[in-house]
């Protein structure tokens, strides 16, 4: 009789921990869910990748010729100086390679970035120009005399070493960029007077300048991301003297030519083992 009740005691004592379900006490306990895992991408890193652009700017050219009076005239110097001294628009293609190295610390992004491109922009003008001296009512009066002038500037190639500093939201990045800009520039001008005179300035010079812009990046994947920049670029005065065929006592000239142009090149870019950062 005693060992029923004690067999009926643990029956009841079971079925109260187990419940109408039939779980145990472990099983009530709550189970935490691990937490949900997303990736973020980090700039930080090597890459280097390749870029296409186009070019545009401006060359402004300063000449200055000199003449003994008598028996010339200032006002026919004076017009020859005016007629070397014109503003060329240049453009041109551009595009070549670049490398750089970034740092990220929270959504600021440094770097540093170098490239080489081609950097063929072109310009040039001609005309055909009066001595006033000439011309009715000048000095000496018709018939009218007339001299030539032809200019033109051009760069082959183009190097940029620049910081960036950016802001990075996930795969998106923009930025500011600037730092030096390396390029040669090449000057030419053929200034024709009464034959058979001519005067004939070349220059040509390695120039180091500024540049700066900004862009945009975008991280496709772990490895490659595409960008957009702006740049703009100012490579100072370049001086230039010119000589006189056949040589002829008291003329001389000089010219100064200052370079400026504006960059706009899309890119794509290799990222050597970028981390993916997790996110929870």
């Amino acid at each position: 009789m005693r060992r029923q009740v004690g067999w009926a005691l643990a029956s009841v004592v079971s079925l109260g921990f187990a419940g109408p379900g039939g779980a145990s006490a472990a099983d009530l306990a709550y189970k935490a869910q691990p937490a949900m895992m997303t990736e973020v991408f980090s700039w930080t890193g090597f890459y280097v990748g390749g870029n296409v652009g186009y070019a545009w700017g401006s060359s402004t050219i300063r000449g200055t010729e000199t003449a003994p009076t008598p028996p010339f005239f200032a006002i026919d110097t004076a017009a020859i100086s005016a007629a070397a001294s014109p503003k060329l628009n240049s453009d041109g293609f551009t595009g070549g390679a670049q490398a750089g190295y970034n740092w990220q610390t929270g959504s600021a992004v440094f770097g540093v970035e170098a490239d080489i491109d081609a950097f063929h922009i072109r310009g040039r003008t001609t005309g055909t120009f009066a001595f006033p001296s000439t011309l009715p009512g000048g000095p000496i009066g018709p018939p009218t005399a007339f001299f030539t002038s032809t200019s033109s500037v051009s760069t082959d190639w183009l190097f940029t070493g620049r910081g960036r500093l950016g802001w990075a939201a996930d795969n998106w990045l923009l930025y500011a960029t600037g730092g030096v800009a390396v390029t040669n520039v090449n000057v030419n001008q053929s200034i024709g007077l009464i034959a058979p005179f001519v005067f004939n300035a070349t220059t040509s010079s390695t120039r180091v300048g500024y540049t700066v812009g900004g862009g945009f990046e975008y991280a496709m994947d772990r490895n490659w991301s595409v960008k957009g920049e702006y740049l703009y670029v100012d490579f100072g005065t370049l001086n230039g003297v010119g000589a006189l065929t056949p040589a002829f006592a008291g003329f001389t000239y000089t010219n100064s030519t200052h370079l400026t142009a504006n960059i706009a090149r899309a890119g794509l870019n290799y990222h050597f083992g970028a981390p993916v950062l997790a996110k929870y």
